[in-house]
């Protein structure tokens, strides 16, 4: 059973079970809940280290990245891999559902918070990596707003983006069964494209997703 997380819940948004007091997701709105500190001091540390890991490889290694068009998970986390690759998911995960209340786009997080209770891969969750336009020493860091569509009063998806110049990440949600395409590219997930990350093109910050007509921004 999942847990619809709103301003009447004062609790972890992660574990539902601690008061929300981690001052790094504080949200702007006082009456939202955030992440309690041992989950954003323990609990999803292993989330945070694979994510430091994998972002010191591209950083280090762009150049022949980009000349490629793609990277190898295994040259980052070796024997490792599947298990890294997954957490990896899930700090973005974590931090696209703090970004989700930062903004008060209702979405439930419940399977958010499944999945980084459980350590699992969120289905709905995929990631876009892009390399950024802007020349050199331009801009050193950029995270775009949050662009959804909307089946009514339903949040169907979520694109968000975080750039550290030049390595940028595109964070989209996709609602089960919503009417909706991934935007253009080639979205990653761990349990199906496993190790090779094929760059995506940039194409602006949070391209809309195409959807029917009758969807909404």
């Amino acid at each position: 059973m999942t847990t619809r997380v709103s301003s009447d819940n004062l609790l972890c948004w992660i574990c539902r079970e601690r008061p929300g007091d981690s001052a790094e997701h504080k949200v702007k709105a006082s009456d939202m809940s955030s992440v309690c500190s041992y989950c954003q001091n323990t609990g999803t540390q292993v989330y945070d280290e694979a994510w430091r890991r994998l972002s010191s490889y591209l950083h280090t290694h762009w150049r022949e990245v980009t000349a490629r068009g793609s990277f190898d998970l295994s040259k980052v986390f070796g024997a490792d891999t599947a298990k890294q690759a997954i957490r990896v998911q899930l700090y973005f995960v974590k931090v696209l559902g703090c970004k989700l209340l930062e903004h008060g786009i209702r979405v439930d997080l419940g399977s958010f918070s499944e999945a980084l209770m459980a350590g699992t891969a969120h289905p709905e969750v995929t990631l876009l990596v892009v390399s950024s336009l802007v020349p050199a020493g331009k801009l050193l860091s950029h995270e775009s707003d949050v662009s959804v569509l909307r089946d009514g009063d339903e949040v169907s998806s979520a694109i968000w983006m975080n750039l550290v110049h030049p390595v940028g990440i595109k964070i989209c949600y996709l609602k089960a069964g919503a009417p909706v395409r991934e935007p253009p590219g080639f979205p990653w997930h761990p349990t199906r494209q496993k190790k090779i990350v094929k760059l995506s093109p940039y194409k602006g910050d949070t391209e809309p997703l195409v959807a029917r007509r009758d969807l909404r921004i």
